[in-house]
């Protein structure tokens, strides 16, 4: 499936995105924009083209959605600190690319310390906490917010891993949703692979204090689309009957 519906004109895609019909409005998190350089310190040499990869893909989500507006929920950046050369130009980038063609909004995640620096020159929005969209909250996770209407975060990098009869293993991102109106999103970047919901006993993101990662559904992103799976504790339960 390329969509599915949670709640009345909110839909996940394939995409990695949250599509809000009602205000044509889409939503990402977690670019990680610069990652390759922070791995290269590390001692990890990879290709640098995530950039390249995203914009190729929110072009096919513009392309499809035509949304008036795009929200990253968080950490367009990565690096902690001072903004690295490679992250200043792919930011600057992404942003130009995004404005052309819609009207972009930033809302701050942990990662993206300096982020206003650029946000402020280039006149996007900035928002430090929440943004507010008729009956949606949407921040990044890292952070305890008021939830009011539904709560749409990103923060926690989603995944569950699967094992095919062979034994082999398949880490594949994944959407998270709560029956109270909690949406977590899958990471938009290529890089950030994702923590196995599957074994996690609580969440990182401080947005979601008090609530069992057991009680979500999952939703998860494969070769053909979007596939409903079930709760985390269904899958687990699935998991020990095997």
């Amino acid at each position: 499936m390329q969509k599915i519906k949670l709640e009345r004109d909110l839909y996940i895609t394939s995409s990695r995105c949250v599509w809000y019909k009602a205000k044509d409005t889409v939503i990402i998190a977690d670019l990680h924009l610069g990652h390759e350089s922070s791995l290269a310190d590390q001692g990890t040499t990879v290709p640098r083209i995530q950039k390249d990869l995203m914009i190729d893909a929110l072009s096919t989500i513009i392309d499809q959605y035509e949304p008036k507006t795009l929200v990253v929920a968080g950490d367009f950046k990565h690096e902690f600190g001072r903004n690295r050369n490679q992250e200043f130009k792919e930011i600057y980038e992404v942003m130009d690319f995004l404005r052309e063609r819609t009207s972009l909004v930033v809302v701050r995640g942990n990662h993206d310390n300096f982020l206003k620096t650029i946000t402020n020159s280039a006149g996007v929005p900035f928002y430090e906490k929440v943004l507010k969209v008729d009956s949606l909250s949407i921040t990044h996770g890292h952070i305890e917010v008021e939830k009011q209407g539904t709560l749409i975060i990103g923060h926690e990098h989603p995944s569950i891993t699967i094992r095919d009869e062979m034994s082999a293993a398949f880490k594949k991102s994944c959407f998270l949703y709560h029956p109270s109106g909690v949406v977590v999103l899958p990471a938009f970047s290529p890089l950030a692979y994702g923590r196995n919901i599957l074994r996690a006993r609580k969440f990182i993101s401080k947005a979601l204090e008090g609530l069992p990662p057991e009680e979500f559904h999952a939703y998860v992103l494969g070769e053909e689309g979007l596939m409903d799976f079930c709760t985390i504790r269904d899958m687990n339960k699935a998991m020990l009957e095997d």
